[in-house]
């Protein structure tokens, strides 16, 4: 048993889907299930018991998962204690999200842990520009798809060099209503032609939904039933059964901290993916505080040096 078994242990507990768990990790859906199995076999137990297309902990697995979650918080604490010296720093830290905030803020809570004296600033990207703080920000964090990486973004005479921290996949997410409305669980997307489907309002050039182009790949026009520019307003309406979405995989654990009886689907669709980027300044115009954190975020993320002015 190693500590990166544990890891994807957690994470599965987590997410109660293989799929997501796997791309979350950057692994392969069967190195995942191998890492599960060898560890249930050194066990002696199972740990995990499957209900419709999710995993869910049962007693062994919850027993496992609160004493291993302990245990890697301990561990945690020591290799924070242990890097301290090398990232202590004061400052600040400046970013404007132009997707989901919560995607960064692990990487921001681990580094605030390592320096109590960086504090930060969030702003969304319509904000920052009705109060003119775009040339202030460090940092800009968006999603593309993947066919759409841009070499940079020219706003307010500044100059961008992204860096792609992850990808990842969307799912359709939905509530028992559909089920009960099918008399199944949806097994495609186009099972859901009949379904309304709540989007995310559109938010400048920064942001697109991509409920029309998918639903379009299946063979049909979505039916938009509600559109809103709140995550929680989403969620909900797909808890009360008023309609289904997309959303990022990401997004899972705080959709169903929301919304606990949410159910999802894989999207057999080799577009519904996208890259996670973060956009820094060039390094002529960002702060000691700012390179630190960028430092930070390269080996949070395990992404290569960054050798570009």
């Amino acid at each position: 048993m190693d500590f990166r078994t544990i890891n994807y242990f957690l994470h599965l507990a987590r997410y109660q889907h293989v799929s997501a768990t796997a791309d979350v990790l950057h692994i392969s859906q069967p190195s995942l299930s191998k890492q599960i199995r060898a560890l249930e076999k050194e066990l002696g137990v199972k740990l995990f018991d499957r209900v419709g297309n999710r995993i869910v902990l049962n007693q062994s697995g919850e027993e496992f998962a609160r004493h291993a979650a302990r245990a890697m918080d301990l561990l945690a604490m020591g290799v924070n204690a242990a890097k301290s010296n090398r990232y202590e720093t004061t400052g600040s830290v400046h970013i404007v999200y132009a997707t989901y905030a919560p995607l960064l803020s692990r990487c921001c809570a681990d580094y605030a842990r390592l320096n109590p004296n960086v504090t930060f600033q969030s702003l969304g990207v319509e904000t920052a520009v009705q109060r003119n703080l775009i040339d202030r920000m460090d940092f800009m964090l968006k999603a593309a798809p993947v066919q759409e990486f841009p070499p940079h973004t020219e706003e307010a005479d500044q100059f961008w060099v992204p860096q792609t921290l992850f990808r990842e996949h969307y799912v359709l997410v939905y509530g028992p209503t559909v089920e009960q409305m099918l008399g199944r669980s949806p097994s495609s997307l186009f099972d859901l032609r009949d379904v309304n489907f709540v989007t995310m309002y559109p938010k400048g050039v920064f942001f697109s939904d991509i409920t029309y182009p998918l639903c379009l790949n299946a063979g049909f026009s979505p039916k938009v039933y509600h559109e809103t520019d709140e995550y929680i307003v989403k969620v909900k309406l797909v808890q009360e059964g008023l309609a289904v979405a997309f959303l990022p995989q990401v997004c899972l654990p705080d959709a169903t901290a929301l919304a606990p009886d949410l159910r999802w689907m894989e999207v057999e669709d080799p577009t519904a993916e996208r890259d996670i980027i973060l956009m820094r300044r060039k390094r002529a115009l960002m702060t000691e505080t700012a390179l630190d954190f960028w430092e930070f975020v390269l080996d949070y993320y395990q992404l290569p040096p960054d050798e570009r002015k």
